[in-house]
């Protein structure tokens, strides 16, 4: 048998090969532009999201001050509503002991 024959066909399946190679090696180069674009996205967002959570801990923080301001109002209010209650107190106090000193008078 001679080598001949089998010739033909080999250059074909050799040149057929280069050519998946060569679409291989374009495909890769588009991978890896796609991967490069992505990866710069990534980056981006991670950033922005980075951004983000600093914000949340400025408005956590804003909240904290708040927070703290309302537990000092409180406060406030709850010395006023016993201030209240004491001048209540006194005032019924010296109304019934006026009240008895006019109705036990003699």
């Amino acid at each position: 048998m001679s080598v001949q024959p089998w010739e033909p066909p080999i250059a074909r399946l050799t040149g057929a090969l280069e050519q998946i190679a060569d679409r291989l090696d374009g495909l890769d180069r588009r991978v890896d532009g796609i991967d490069r674009r992505l990866d710069g996205f990534e980056q981006r967002m991670d950033h922005r999201f980075a951004q983000i959570d600093a914000r949340f801990a400025q408005v956590d923080a804003r909240f904290a001050q708040i927070d703290a301001r309302f537990a000092q109002v409180d406060a406030r209010f709850a010395q006023v509503d016993v201030k209240f209650t004491w001048l209540i107190g006194i005032v019924i106090g010296t109304w019934v002991t006026t009240m008895l000193a006019i109705l036990l008078h003699r």
